[in-house]
Protein backbone atom coordinates (compact mmCIF):
# COMPACT_ATOMS: atom_id res chain seq x y z
CA UNK A 1 0.00 0.00 0.00
CA UNK A 2 1.19 3.52 -0.81
CA UNK A 3 0.26 6.92 0.60
CA UNK A 4 1.23 10.31 -0.83
CA UNK A 5 1.65 13.24 1.56
CA UNK A 6 1.45 16.78 0.19
CA UNK A 7 3.47 19.11 2.42
CA UNK A 8 6.56 18.74 4.55
CA UNK A 9 4.89 20.50 7.49
CA UNK A 10 5.85 20.58 11.16
CA UNK A 11 2.94 18.30 12.03
CA UNK A 12 4.12 15.86 9.35
CA UNK A 13 7.61 15.78 10.85
CA UNK A 14 6.51 15.60 14.49
CA UNK A 15 3.45 13.34 14.38
CA UNK A 16 2.49 12.02 10.95
CA UNK A 17 5.86 10.59 9.93
CA UNK A 18 6.40 8.72 13.25
CA UNK A 19 2.87 7.27 12.92
CA UNK A 20 3.13 6.27 9.23
CA UNK A 21 6.59 4.76 9.79
CA UNK A 22 5.06 2.15 12.12
CA UNK A 23 3.25 0.53 9.18
CA UNK A 24 6.02 -1.64 7.77
CA UNK A 25 4.22 -2.53 4.53
CA UNK A 26 3.24 1.06 3.78
CA UNK A 27 5.29 2.99 1.22
CA UNK A 28 5.42 6.73 1.92
CA UNK A 29 5.71 9.27 -0.89
CA UNK A 30 6.22 12.97 -0.14
CA UNK A 31 5.64 16.07 -2.28
CA UNK A 32 7.55 18.96 -0.74
CA UNK A 33 8.70 22.42 -1.74
CA UNK A 34 11.15 22.26 1.16
CA UNK A 35 14.27 20.16 1.58
CA UNK A 36 13.44 16.66 2.83
CA UNK A 37 15.42 15.24 5.73
CA UNK A 38 17.75 12.38 4.78
CA UNK A 39 16.77 10.65 8.02
CA UNK A 40 13.27 9.99 6.68
CA UNK A 41 12.46 6.75 4.89
CA UNK A 42 10.71 8.26 1.84
CA UNK A 43 9.98 5.78 -0.97
CA UNK A 44 9.56 8.53 -3.57
CA UNK A 45 9.70 12.33 -3.47
CA UNK A 46 8.30 15.12 -5.65
CA UNK A 47 8.83 18.88 -5.83
CA UNK A 48 5.48 19.58 -7.53
CA UNK A 49 2.11 18.78 -5.89
CA UNK A 50 0.39 18.68 -9.29
CA UNK A 51 2.95 16.29 -10.78
CA UNK A 52 2.80 14.10 -7.68
CA UNK A 53 -1.01 13.71 -7.87
CA UNK A 54 -0.92 12.99 -11.62
CA UNK A 55 1.90 10.42 -11.56
CA UNK A 56 1.73 8.67 -8.18
CA UNK A 57 0.41 5.12 -7.95
CA UNK A 58 -0.73 5.82 -4.37
CA UNK A 59 -4.49 5.56 -3.99
CA UNK A 60 -4.58 7.81 -0.90
CA UNK A 61 -3.40 11.42 -0.53
CA UNK A 62 -2.82 13.12 2.83
CA UNK A 63 -2.85 16.94 2.63
CA UNK A 64 -0.69 18.71 5.20
CA UNK A 65 -0.46 22.24 3.79
CA UNK A 66 -1.43 25.72 5.02
CA UNK A 67 -5.15 26.05 5.76
CA UNK A 68 -6.02 28.11 2.69
CA UNK A 69 -4.69 25.38 0.34
CA UNK A 70 -6.62 22.45 1.78
CA UNK A 71 -9.68 22.74 -0.47
CA UNK A 72 -7.72 23.28 -3.70
CA UNK A 73 -5.55 20.18 -3.33
CA UNK A 74 -8.30 18.02 -1.83
CA UNK A 75 -10.45 18.85 -4.87
CA UNK A 76 -7.63 18.02 -7.32
CA UNK A 77 -6.89 14.76 -5.51
CA UNK A 78 -10.53 13.63 -5.48
CA UNK A 79 -10.93 14.53 -9.16
CA UNK A 80 -7.87 12.37 -9.85
CA UNK A 81 -9.60 9.42 -8.19
CA UNK A 82 -7.64 9.50 -4.92
CA UNK A 83 -8.89 8.89 -1.39
CA UNK A 84 -8.25 12.07 0.59
CA UNK A 85 -7.28 12.81 4.20
CA UNK A 86 -6.80 16.46 5.21
CA UNK A 87 -5.28 18.17 8.24
CA UNK A 88 -7.82 20.25 10.14
CA UNK A 89 -9.53 22.42 9.03
CA UNK A 90 -10.81 20.38 6.08
CA UNK A 91 -11.84 23.63 4.32
CA UNK A 92 -12.60 27.21 5.34
CA UNK A 93 -16.35 27.04 4.64
CA UNK A 94 -19.36 24.71 4.82
CA UNK A 95 -20.00 25.25 1.09
CA UNK A 96 -16.54 23.97 0.13
CA UNK A 97 -16.81 21.07 2.57
CA UNK A 98 -20.13 20.01 1.04
CA UNK A 99 -18.59 20.18 -2.45
CA UNK A 100 -15.80 17.80 -1.43
CA UNK A 101 -18.31 15.43 0.23
CA UNK A 102 -20.46 15.36 -2.93
CA UNK A 103 -17.49 14.54 -5.16
CA UNK A 104 -16.14 11.88 -2.78
CA UNK A 105 -19.59 10.31 -2.49
CA UNK A 106 -20.16 10.22 -6.27
CA UNK A 107 -16.73 8.73 -6.90
CA UNK A 108 -16.99 6.37 -3.88
CA UNK A 109 -13.79 7.69 -2.33
CA UNK A 110 -12.70 8.27 1.24
CA UNK A 111 -12.78 11.84 2.56
CA UNK A 112 -11.63 12.42 6.12
CA UNK A 113 -10.59 15.37 8.29
CA UNK A 114 -7.72 14.28 10.54
CA UNK A 115 -9.19 15.29 13.90
CA UNK A 116 -7.56 12.75 16.18
CA UNK A 117 -7.48 14.01 19.79
CA UNK A 118 -10.52 11.97 20.88
CA UNK A 119 -8.82 8.76 19.69
CA UNK A 120 -6.63 8.90 22.78
CA UNK A 121 -7.19 6.31 25.50
CA UNK A 122 -7.94 9.15 27.96
CA UNK A 123 -11.14 9.96 26.05
CA UNK A 124 -12.17 6.36 25.55
CA UNK A 125 -11.81 5.59 29.25
CA UNK A 126 -13.61 8.78 30.24
CA UNK A 127 -16.56 8.06 27.94
CA UNK A 128 -16.77 4.52 29.30
CA UNK A 129 -17.26 5.92 32.81
CA UNK A 130 -19.57 8.93 32.45
CA UNK A 131 -23.34 8.88 31.89
CA UNK A 132 -24.48 11.68 29.56
CA UNK A 133 -28.10 11.06 30.50
CA UNK A 134 -27.22 12.54 33.88
CA UNK A 135 -26.40 16.18 34.60
CA UNK A 136 -23.00 16.95 33.07
CA UNK A 137 -20.81 20.05 33.01
CA UNK A 138 -17.82 20.32 30.67
CA UNK A 139 -15.12 23.00 30.70
CA UNK A 140 -12.55 23.07 27.87
CA UNK A 141 -9.47 25.27 27.47
CA UNK A 142 -6.95 25.24 24.65
CA UNK A 143 -4.68 28.28 24.78
CA UNK A 144 -1.27 28.71 23.19
CA UNK A 145 1.22 31.62 23.42
CA UNK A 146 1.47 34.25 20.70
CA UNK A 147 2.81 32.79 17.45
CA UNK A 148 6.10 33.81 15.84
CA UNK A 149 5.80 36.61 13.31
CA UNK A 150 6.30 34.47 10.17
CA UNK A 151 3.78 31.77 11.11
CA UNK A 152 1.08 31.45 8.43
CA UNK A 153 -1.59 31.30 11.16
CA UNK A 154 -1.03 35.04 11.70
CA UNK A 155 -2.38 35.86 8.23
CA UNK A 156 -6.02 35.85 7.16
CA UNK A 157 -5.23 35.12 3.48
CA UNK A 158 -3.63 31.83 4.50
CA UNK A 159 -6.60 30.76 6.59
CA UNK A 160 -4.93 31.97 9.75
CA UNK A 161 -6.42 33.02 13.05
CA UNK A 162 -7.54 31.08 16.08
CA UNK A 163 -11.02 30.37 14.69
CA UNK A 164 -9.95 28.58 11.49
CA UNK A 165 -7.18 26.70 13.26
CA UNK A 166 -9.04 25.61 16.41
CA UNK A 167 -12.73 25.61 15.55
CA UNK A 168 -12.45 21.98 14.39
CA UNK A 169 -11.65 21.08 18.00
CA UNK A 170 -14.60 23.12 19.29
CA UNK A 171 -17.12 21.70 16.81
CA UNK A 172 -15.82 18.15 17.41
CA UNK A 173 -16.28 18.52 21.17
CA UNK A 174 -19.87 19.67 20.66
CA UNK A 175 -20.44 16.77 18.24
CA UNK A 176 -19.04 14.25 20.75
CA UNK A 177 -21.08 15.43 23.75
CA UNK A 178 -24.29 16.69 22.09
CA UNK A 179 -24.71 14.09 19.34
CA UNK A 180 -28.41 13.73 18.41
CA UNK A 181 -29.39 16.29 21.09
CA UNK A 182 -30.97 19.71 20.69
CA UNK A 183 -28.86 22.47 22.22
CA UNK A 184 -28.53 26.24 22.46
CA UNK A 185 -25.25 27.84 21.44
CA UNK A 186 -23.61 31.15 22.33
CA UNK A 187 -20.40 32.23 20.63
CA UNK A 188 -17.98 35.17 21.06
CA UNK A 189 -14.97 36.04 18.95
CA UNK A 190 -12.14 38.48 19.69
CA UNK A 191 -10.02 40.06 16.93
CA UNK A 192 -6.77 41.99 17.13
CA UNK A 193 -5.82 45.24 15.37
CA UNK A 194 -4.89 43.30 12.22
CA UNK A 195 -8.43 41.90 12.08
CA UNK A 196 -7.14 38.41 12.86
CA UNK A 197 -9.24 36.36 15.24
CA UNK A 198 -6.96 35.55 18.19
CA UNK A 199 -9.48 33.94 20.56
CA UNK A 200 -13.05 32.68 20.81
CA UNK A 201 -15.38 31.39 23.49
CA UNK A 202 -18.53 29.32 23.28
CA UNK A 203 -21.26 27.96 25.51
CA UNK A 204 -23.58 25.10 24.58
CA UNK A 205 -26.52 23.87 26.63
CA UNK A 206 -29.02 21.02 26.29
CA UNK A 207 -31.52 19.61 28.77
CA UNK A 208 -28.85 18.03 30.99
CA UNK A 209 -25.47 18.98 29.46
CA UNK A 210 -23.65 22.30 29.79
CA UNK A 211 -20.39 22.99 27.94
CA UNK A 212 -18.13 26.01 28.18
CA UNK A 213 -14.98 26.30 26.06
CA UNK A 214 -12.30 28.87 25.25
CA UNK A 215 -9.57 28.83 22.61
CA UNK A 216 -6.76 31.35 22.20
CA UNK A 217 -3.61 32.15 20.21
CA UNK A 218 -2.38 34.71 22.73
CA UNK A 219 -2.36 33.26 26.27
CA UNK A 220 -0.40 31.09 28.64
CA UNK A 221 -0.44 27.46 27.52
CA UNK A 222 -3.49 25.45 28.60
CA UNK A 223 -4.74 22.24 27.01
CA UNK A 224 -7.34 20.55 29.21
CA UNK A 225 -10.90 19.37 29.70
CA UNK A 226 -12.72 19.16 33.03
CA UNK A 227 -15.97 17.17 33.31
CA UNK A 228 -18.41 16.97 36.21
CA UNK A 229 -20.70 13.94 36.08
CA UNK A 230 -22.48 11.94 38.84
CA UNK A 231 -20.52 13.39 41.78
CA UNK A 232 -17.23 12.78 40.00
CA UNK A 233 -14.78 15.15 38.38
CA UNK A 234 -12.73 13.98 35.37
CA UNK A 235 -9.62 15.86 34.31
CA UNK A 236 -7.99 15.32 30.90
CA UNK A 237 -4.62 17.04 30.41
CA UNK A 238 -3.07 17.61 26.97
CA UNK A 239 -6.61 17.00 25.74
CA UNK A 240 -6.48 18.47 22.22
CA UNK A 241 -2.85 17.74 21.39
CA UNK A 242 -1.65 14.68 23.32
CA UNK A 243 2.15 14.17 23.15
CA UNK A 244 3.39 10.99 21.47
CA UNK A 245 6.27 10.33 23.86
CA UNK A 246 4.56 10.72 27.22
CA UNK A 247 2.22 8.46 29.19
CA UNK A 248 -0.81 10.36 30.49
CA UNK A 249 -3.26 9.91 33.36
CA UNK A 250 -7.01 10.40 33.42
CA UNK A 251 -7.57 12.05 36.80
CA UNK A 252 -10.81 11.22 38.63
CA UNK A 253 -11.96 12.91 41.82
CA UNK A 254 -14.88 11.41 43.79
CA UNK A 255 -16.45 14.46 45.44
CA UNK A 256 -18.55 12.87 48.21
CA UNK A 257 -15.63 10.67 49.35
CA UNK A 258 -13.02 13.37 48.75
CA UNK A 259 -10.92 10.75 47.02
CA UNK A 260 -8.71 11.14 43.94
CA UNK A 261 -7.34 8.40 41.72
CA UNK A 262 -5.73 8.06 38.30
CA UNK A 263 -6.31 5.81 35.32
CA UNK A 264 -2.98 5.31 33.56
CA UNK A 265 -2.81 5.67 29.78
CA UNK A 266 0.28 4.36 27.97
CA UNK A 267 2.28 6.42 25.48
CA UNK A 268 0.22 6.78 22.32
CA UNK A 269 0.56 8.40 18.91
CA UNK A 270 -3.10 9.20 18.21
CA UNK A 271 -2.29 9.60 14.51
CA UNK A 272 -1.21 5.95 14.45
CA UNK A 273 -4.52 4.98 16.08
CA UNK A 274 -6.35 7.13 13.53
CA UNK A 275 -4.48 5.65 10.55
CA UNK A 276 -5.22 2.10 11.73
CA UNK A 277 -8.93 2.95 11.68
CA UNK A 278 -8.71 4.69 8.30
CA UNK A 279 -6.78 1.84 6.64
CA UNK A 280 -9.37 -0.61 7.94
CA UNK A 281 -12.15 1.54 6.44
CA UNK A 282 -10.24 1.72 3.13
CA UNK A 283 -10.15 -2.08 2.98
CA UNK A 284 -13.92 -2.28 3.58
CA UNK A 285 -14.69 0.71 1.29
CA UNK A 286 -17.51 1.93 3.52
CA UNK A 287 -17.19 5.71 3.74
CA UNK A 288 -20.71 6.95 4.56
CA UNK A 289 -19.92 7.44 8.26
CA UNK A 290 -17.05 9.77 7.37
CA UNK A 291 -19.24 11.87 5.04
CA UNK A 292 -21.94 12.26 7.72
CA UNK A 293 -19.46 13.06 10.49
CA UNK A 294 -17.63 15.66 8.39
CA UNK A 295 -20.86 17.38 7.37
CA UNK A 296 -22.27 17.38 10.93
CA UNK A 297 -19.06 18.90 12.31
CA UNK A 298 -18.97 21.48 9.48
CA UNK A 299 -22.60 22.45 10.21
CA UNK A 300 -21.75 22.99 13.88
CA UNK A 301 -18.81 25.17 12.86
CA UNK A 302 -21.12 27.17 10.57
CA UNK A 303 -23.23 28.11 13.62
CA UNK A 304 -20.19 29.87 15.08
CA UNK A 305 -19.56 32.13 12.10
Amino acid sequence: MKILVLGNSNIFKRKLYPAISKFKKLELELASRRKISKNMNIHKSYKSYDFAIKTTKAKTVYISLINSEHFKWALKSLNSGKNVIVDKPLTLSLKKTKKLINIASKKKLLLSEAIVFHKHTQFKKMFSKINLKKKTKIFCEFHIPKLEKGNFRNYKKYGGGCFYDMSSYASSIIYLFFKNKKYLLNFKMKKNKSNINESFELKAKSKNIYLEASFSFNSLYKNQILIYNQNKKYFINYAFSPPINKSLKLEIFVENLKKKYHVKCAKQNVFYTYFKEVFNILRKKKYNFFYKEIENIAKIKKKFS
